[in-house]
């Protein structure tokens, strides 16, 4: 059994709309008893109405899964296979002595094209957005910028593909 215990001035929970509003100490009103409107848009506001603005935009695709998702998992486990055939070439390398560059080239390919792919994906969806947003930042941030910085064409991909992406979530005509 939970017992919940009131403050010794509380004798009710109607006695907590009493009291002043954080932000107000002291005044006997709470935030929305003003008789008057505010004189601006208050920051709280503001961040109510950002908070409530991708459950307003319409989605594409309602109900279904952003495919942005699968082009980044997609780019991510090509990556990965590419890193791990580096790895064990020099492995080889060092092993026998001989150059084991060629079993790099097929998982190079692979993440060139799974990368493409990424680059021009069109999200469906704010959260789809937010992730390719995200996923690319953190690869511009890292020490795989070259992908962005050396592909020619990348910089116009990604401009067509957020263009598409916003007019899919509903925010451009």
């Amino acid at each position: 059994m939970t017992i919940i215990h009131l403050p010794p001035h509380a004798e009710s929970t109607d006695s907590f709309s009493a009291q002043a509003s954080i932000g107000e100490p002291g005044m006997g009103n709470r935030a929305g008893d003003s008789p008057k409107p505010s004189a601006g848009l208050s920051r709280r506001t503001a961040l109510a109405g950002l908070a409530m603005l991708p459950a307003a935009l319409p989605a594409a695709a309602a109900g279904t899964v952003d495919p942005i998702f699968a082009a980044i998992d997609a780019h991510r486990q090509a990556h990965a296979v590419h890193l791990a055939a580096i790895d064990e070439a020099a492995r080889l390398e060092v092993l026998t002595g001989e150059n084991w560059g060629d079993i790099t080239e097929q998982p190079c390919q692979d993440e060139n094209d799974a990368f493409d792919v990424l680059l021009r994906a069109t999200a469906t969806t704010v959260p789809g957005l937010l992730a390719k947003l995200t996923y690319l930042r953190a690869i511009a941030e890292g020490k795989e910028a070259w992908m962005l910085d050396e592909r020619e064409g990348s910089a116009l991909h990604l401009i067509v593909s957020f263009a598409e992406s916003l007019q899919n979530i509903g925010v451009m005509a």
